[in-house]
């Protein structure tokens, strides 16, 4: 006996020491995917595909003035699998020289102002070519004597090669053209915009209304640049007005005030430069905005009482808009904050979310409620009744869990089609308010249910419905907790069913508004990080409210009494 409760306390510390640690291990490792899912929610673009892997996001740079050239983007420059170590150690620094000695060859230093040369402008700009432009050489080239690798790497490294980069690396705030909606929805372009500031904060092309914006704050957060334009419409009938902005990735904020005849219309919040890729900036001043227009900024409205008397005084200056453009550098704080939810607000803003949210919510828990009321009342029937044909039905039943969802869309969908259900929820709830594994659940837990006490409540004067609401229903508590997860998670994850059906973007789920994020032209994978994060809480939320009747309902009845 001793000998082998020794046996056992020996596998007990075996099992704690290398059982709990490859039990952390295997937690952990099913835990990558989410963390990965969570850090890119916070990412930029150039961070997600990140090439080596960067883990967590970067903090944003303190930007004091711009236009600047980023820097810290690509590795070090590594050796080609193809070249052999020893000629990579002499073969580096003449590829390097010859990098450099092509980009002095084409002035670029010269053309462009010292202040927003980095101190390691060299460095970046070696790097950025060998990458985007030397790296992607075929093997062929690399496979070469040292004296041919330098031949075509000196032959690739052309005049437009080096501007393209030196184009992508640079960040610099460009206005385009306003435009100008009324409440009709007639849009109107603005001619001739010419910005008044101070000449080094902004450069204009004579008769063109695209500026580009050079500021400095290293002694000030704020720079102001005003205009005034013309438009026959008066302002309680202007709608919105549009303006493009390619941003200089600072996470500073940019705001338009506009101002006509002693009225003032202010943004409720600030347009954040948060990307380097142009946007339309809507600011919308009267109108109530649409289920798509969740980017358009609100604008205020504040009448002061000089300049309206002055404004009746000069009537010539009835349609004439006043301006003012600013942009604020706030605190660094708040920079990071601006970066690391980026993805969130873009959300928001490229799709009407919110309303996706809702759609989905309301469509999974009226299929959960509808779905726990049929099949518990299905389940207590073939469980507790006797009627003719049961057996059959029920293999019926079971025989309908081996048919495919995909054979059902056609005919499917010509009944929702006749009877007129398209582009509606019903189509989507009623269809599946009942399914075959909802119901065998419930009867496999109804039937463990002693009819002694079912016949006791008869005897005692309750109703067939009481009985099934009053006893069976308590009673079958764990069986339902695990089938409203069941039936939630799959209502919430259903995509093929909805895409068929619905038409209008307005009625569109989760998972069909975060499909759309992945267009043809452009992939925002950090926004779909955002996007499915927020899509698995409310899954999050309902398995830890209901993680005691799961529990209680997968393993009841495994334990022998």
């Amino acid at each position: 006996m001793n000998r082998s409760n020794k046996h056992r306390r020996v596998q007990r510390k075996i099992f704690i020491g290398i059982g709990y640690p490859l039990l952390v291990v295997a937690a952990f490792c099913t835990m990558v995917p989410l963390l990965w899912l969570l850090s890119s929610s916070f990412k930029t673009a150039e961070e997600v595909f990140a090439v080596p892997i960067r883990w967590f996001p970067k903090l944003p740079p303190r930007v004091t003035f711009s236009p600047y050239i980023v820097n810290d983007v690509y590795p070090k420059i590594k050796k080609p699998a193809a070249v052999n170590p020893k000629t990579w150690k002499t073969l580096k620094p003449e590829l390097e020289k010859i990098i450099w000695e092509k980009v002095q060859s084409e002035k670029v230093t010269t053309r462009i102002p010292s202040s927003i040369l980095p101190d390691d402008f060299q460095t970046e700009m070696t790097k950025g070519i060998w990458y985007q432009h030397v790296a992607t050489l075929p093997n062929e080239v690399w496979n070469g004597t040292a004296n041919s690798i330098i031949k075509e790497v000196k032959y690739s490294v052309t005049s437009e090669k080096i501007y393209t980069f030196l184009l992508s690396a640079t960040r610099q705030v460009i206005l385009g053209k306003i435009e100008i909606e009324d409440v009709e929805f007639n849009r109107v372009e603005v001619d001739s915009v010419k910005w008044d500031a101070d000449s080094e904060i902004i450069a204009q092309l004579p008769e063109s209304s695209i500026a580009r914006l050079s500021y400095n704050f290293e002694s000030k957060n704020n720079v102001h640049m005003t205009t005034t334009i013309s438009f026959p419409v008066p302002i309680d009938r202007i709608r919105r007005i549009i303006l493009p902005v390619q941003g200089d990735a600072s996470y500073h904020h940019l705001s338009l005030t506009v101002s006509v005849n002693g009225t003032t219309y202010q943004p409720t919040h600030p347009f954040v430069l948060n990307t380097a890729l142009q946007e339309d900036t809507v600011w919308r001043l009267h109108g109530i905005p649409g289920e798509l227009e969740s980017s358009h900024i609100p604008m205020r409205q504040f009448v002061s009482k000089q300049e309206l008397l002055k404004s009746k005084a000069s009537p010539g200056t009835a349609n004439r808009l006043s301006l003012q453009l600013t942009i604020h550098r706030p605190a660094y704080l708040s920079i990071v904050w601006n970066k690391l939810t980026a993805n969130y607000r873009n959300l928001w803003e490229a799709v009407p979310f919110n309303r996706y949210f809702i759609n989905s919510v309301f469509i999974a828990t009226a299929s959960t409620l509808l779905t726990l009321f049929f099949c518990s009342l299905g389940g207590y029937a073939f469980a507790k009744y006797q009627f003719r044909g049961k057996t059959i039905l029920f293999g019926i039943l079971l025989a309908s869990m081996m048919v495919p969802f995909q054979v059902l869309l056609v005919p499917l969908f010509g009944l929702m089609s006749d009877i007129g259900w398209l582009n509606s929820y019903k189509a989507i709830i009623i269809p599946f308010s009942v399914g075959a594994f909802g119901v065998f659940l419930m009867r496999q837990f109804i039937v463990t249910i002693p009819s002694e006490l079912l016949d006791a409540a008869r005897i005692d004067g309750c109703s067939e419905f009481g009985i099934y609401y009053r006893i069976v229903l308590p009673i079958i508590k764990p069986a339902l907790g695990a089938l409203t997860i069941y039936s939630f998670l799959s209502s919430w994850n259903g995509y093929l069913w909805p895409l068929i059906v619905l038409r209008d973007e307005a009625k569109y789920t989760l998972p069909i508004g975060l499909a759309n994020l992945i267009g043809i032209y452009r992939q925002d994978y950090g926004m779909l990080m955002a996007g499915t994060l927020l899509s698995l809480l409310p899954i999050v939320i309902l398995f830890l409210a209901m993680q005691r009747e799961f529990v209680q309902g997968i393993t009841l009845g495994s334990v022998k009494e």
